[in-house]
Parts: structure tokens; sequence; C-alpha cells
């Protein structure tokens, strides 16, 4: 059968475009680096990659929050630590004001010290973040959590733990109850009794004057309930302190494990999305000798259907 010249025409001519185009392809991935420049070329690879994209892109945001969680408990334990040097210094003050050498004028003294530190302890529960956020306040993270009323400090926060989505599959909390760590402190005549009503209590024993035998056994009892309730207050605060220092190992743990997962998102995604430089410039070598061969083909043919045409 006699194949017309229009015909042999359009077959060369379909034949250099799909060379054209299959070179134009591998040309944009070299220059883009992605081996899939469509969702139609490898429908499975893309979507494999959009959800390993995803999960990349969740990973780095935990990442982000455990860093910004390692800050606030970074800020709580220098603040529990505080409070422990605070407690432990108010019991050596209340055993050096037990010495049966102490006159009133000595001991106002110490109370003075010991009502700089009730002030200190204020200072400590209304600490801040770094975003300014309360670390003792409960849910209410903007609401200062105690305030002297000249009565007794009170507590306006709540019991709440904020958390922080540390990973996919754990949280964790970045700050702590002021009354979990402040009030609730089991007292030596039973129930519990705050922290800062135990200094006031001590301060109050220690301004009090001793004239007679009924004020010192007074003062021996009150000494003796404030070394109590001190003791109560520092083993709270130690157990705090040691939740908090978990949590902040266990961030290191999960910095750890979120590195790994970050290489491997990154290794999954080349594989998945990358081209193949050296395989693509081998392509695109043969792919150039293939039009030029196809070029040559198409001209032969031309040249022949010409030649048939003048004859």
């Amino acid at each position: 059968m006699r194949v017309s010249s229009n015909t042999a025409y359009e077959v060369g001519i379909a034949a250099l475009g799909r060379q054209q185009t299959a070179q134009l392809k591998t040309l944009e991935q070299i220059s883009g680096g992605q081996r899939m420049l469509t969702p139609s070329e490898d429908p499975a690879a893309y979507v494999r990659a959009l959800e390993v994209s995803q999960a990349d892109s969740a990973n780095t945001q935990y990442a982000s929050n455990r860093q910004s969680a390692a800050g606030s408990l970074a800020v709580l334990e220098g603040a529990l630590s505080g409070v422990t040097n605070l407690l432990q210094n108010a019991q050596g003050l209340t055993v050096s004001a037990g010495n049966g050498t102490l006159n009133d004028s000595d001991r106002r003294s110490i109370a003075t010290e010991l009502r700089g530190s009730l002030d200190e302890l204020l200072g400590l529960a209304n600490r801040t973040d770094g975003n300014g956020q309360y670390l003792f306040s409960g849910f209410q993270s903007g609401t200062k959590p105690f305030a002297d009323t000249g009565s007794g400090v009170q507590y306006s926060g709540d019991e709440g733990l904020r958390m922080v989505q540390a990973s996919a599959s754990r949280q964790l909390a970045v700050n702590e109850s002021g009354k979990e760590v402040f009030e609730r402190i089991p007292a030596s005549g039973g129930g519990y009794q705050s922290m800062f009503k135990t200094l006031s209590d001590l301060i109050n024993i220690l301004e009090t004057p001793v004239t007679n035998a009924a004020d010192k056994a007074a003062l021996a009892s009150g000494l003796s309930a404030a070394q109590a309730n001190l003791s109560n207050s520092l083993d709270n605060v130690l157990r705090v302190h040691a939740s908090v220092g978990t949590r902040a190992k266990e961030l290191d743990t999960l910095n750890a494990s979120g590195d790994d997962l970050n290489i491997q998102y990154k290794q999954q995604l080349s594989d998945l999305q990358d081209v193949d430089y050296a395989k693509a410039i081998s392509d695109l070598k043969q792919q150039q000798t293939y039009l030029e061969a196809t070029q040559k083909a198409f001209l032969n043919v031309q040249g022949l259907s010409l030649f048939d045409y003048i004859k």
C-alpha cells in the first residue's frame, strides 16, 4: 500500500513533537530538581509525598512547641529553685530564732528578714515565662495569681495545667497550679496551710514580745509548728520540681526522636520527588540522539517524497 506524502509528513511531525516534548520534560526536571512535574505522572508517589510532607510539617511544629515548652519549663524550674532556697533559708532562721540567748530585738531582726522573704516568695509565685504568661495561675495565664489583700495572700488562678503538643502522641504541661505548689501544704495541726501563712505566722511569733514563761512556751510551740510547716512546704516544692525536671528531660528525648524523624521525612521526600540527575542527564543525551535521528529520517522521507513528485 502506498503511503501518501501528506501522511508521511504528519507522521514525521508527530514523531518530532514527541521527541521534543520528552526532551523538554527532562530539561524541566533537571532545572527544577523535581522528578514529578504533575501529579498525574505518578499518582501513588504524589499522594505518598503529600502525606510525608504533612507529617514533616507537623514534626516541625512539634519541634517549635518543644522549644517554647523548654523555655517555659526552664523559667519554672528557676522559680521553684528560688522557692526552695527561700524555704531552706527560712528554716535556718527559724532554728536561729529558737536560741535562748536571743532577746526581743534579735527576734524582730529575724522577723524583718523573713518579711523580705515573704515579699520575695510573692514575687516568685507571680513569675511569668518568656511569653508573659504566669507560671502558677493554671489556665488563667493572663491573670496574676497571688495578691496580698492586707488580710493575707489570696489566689486568683485555678488548678489547670496548660498542655503543649510535644509530639504526635505526647502532651506536656508547661505550668503548675499555684494552689498545688503554694497552698495545698499539709499543716502541722491538720488540714492545709499556705506557705504565705506559714511565713506570716512565723513573723508574728517573732515580733511578739516574750515577757513571761507562758510567752516563752508559746514561742517554742510556734517555732516548732513553723519548722514542721516549712519542712512540709519544702517537701512539696521538691516534689513539684522533680516533676518539672522529668518533663524537661522528656523534652530532650522527644527532641532526639524528632530530629531522627526529620531526617527520615527529608529522605523519603527526596526519594519520592527529587530527580535522579545522573539518569536524567543520560536520558537527555539519549533523547537528543533520538531527536537528531528523527529529524534526519524526516528530512530523508521528505526528500524522497519530493523526488517522487518531480519524477
